[in-house]
């Protein structure tokens, strides 16, 4: 068949521009205060548990069902679901310190190169534990 005899054989997208369909997320905040969710620690960390292991909602969902069975003198499947619940947020724990570590010591070899007596003082400050900030 000859292409240019159907210039727009998707409505959808119009001659030499993509796709033109659009994900639309409207700012509703314009007149109203900002809501700020204040983490109790590492707000990254939190973060990560909540985007990778479970949602705030389904953290309480299984430990109230594990509560419950507790209660009711059993050992069933909620309980195990909060044990791999646990499991799953130590090893988020885990990622994050060895990363925090990861990044202190590409600072440290930064701060070598830049500046050795800046490194050598701190170094000084962090080797007696009485003393550190």
């Amino acid at each position: 068949m000859f292409p240019w005899m159907f210039p727009w054989p998707d409505l959808n997208k119009w001659p030499l521009s993509g796709n033109v369909t659009q994900d639309i997320s409207p700012i509703t905040s314009w007149f109203s205060p900002q809501l700020e969710v204040n983490f109790a620690g590492n707000r990254q960390l939190e973060g990560s548990v909540v985007a990778d292991v479970a949602s705030y909602g389904k953290q309480l969902g299984i430990v109230s069902e594990a509560l419950l069975e507790v209660a009711h003198g059993e050992k069933g499947s909620a309980v195990e679901k909060l044990e791999a619940l646990v499991k799953q947020i130590e090893a988020v724990k885990q990622q994050h310190k060895h990363a925090l570590g990861s990044q202190v010591k590409a600072g440290l070899e930064e701060l070598k190169q830049k500046d050795p007596d800046l490194l050598k003082q701190l170094l000084r400050e962090y080797a007696d534990p009485v003393k550190s900030p």
